[in-house]
């Protein structure tokens, strides 16, 4: 059975983090093309997303691009690429606010 697993690996490559990243930035735009983003391997200890993902994910900490600039107090932005599929698995808040 190892050798379907690295016959999937062959055919199927996995996104690496700077594909994530770009798949990220494809959904930000134009408006967040130089904004700093952070790529994480794990969901990071203070986030609380509920709920699972149907493979390993790369986790892309964003910043929130409504133009406000004033200091609120709210959860970070995060955009969740599966690192199988490429597909966007989530987009929203982090729920570590607070």
């Amino acid at each position: 059975m190892n050798w379907l697993r690295q016959l999937k690996v062959r055919l199927f490559p996995s996104v690496t983090q700077p594909m994530a990243l770009a798949i990220a930035r494809q959904v930000l735009g134009q408006s967040a093309a130089s904004a700093p983003l952070i790529c994480h391997a794990r969901q990071p200890a203070g986030f609380r997303i509920y709920g699972s993902f149907p493979e390993p994910c790369w986790w892309v900490v964003v910043p929130w691009s409504d133009g406000g600039g004033a200091p609120v107090l709210r959860s970070s932005r995060v955009i969740v690429v599966g690192r199988q599929s490429g597909n966007i698995l989530y987009d929203g808040p982090a729920g570590d606010e607070g």
